[in-house]
């Protein structure tokens, strides 16, 4: 299943950032960004939105910090997708999370 929220459309983006990222560790909402991190002693990553469009990412091996005008997500392929004048940025929830 794939959802895509244009980040002005923030309370439905909260929302569906909330649903997907919850089950794989700690989501904080906050008036201007939204942020997902996971428990490190599992993987050290995490993913953040701001109500502006900016969002950074890290990983193990990378971080990314970018504008994106949408969020695509993708529960089936556990990936989120932010498309925006950039280009575009994958984030796959690590393995380590999923059925952790």
């Amino acid at each position: 299943m794939q959802a895509e929220h244009a980040v002005n459309d923030w309370l439905n983006l909260n929302q569906a950032f909330n649903r997907f990222f919850a089950p794989y560790g700690t989501v904080i909402v906050a008036e201007d960004a939204i942020s997902f991190s996971a428990d490190a002693s599992k993987v050290s990553t995490s993913f953040t939105v701001f109500s502006d469009g900016r969002f950074a990412a890290t990983m193990p091996l990378h971080e990314v910090d970018a504008k994106a005008e949408r969020l695509i997500f993708n529960e089936t392929s556990n990936s989120l997708r932010c498309e925006g004048p950039f280009g575009e940025y994958t984030y796959r929830i690590p393995q380590q999370l999923i059925g952790a």
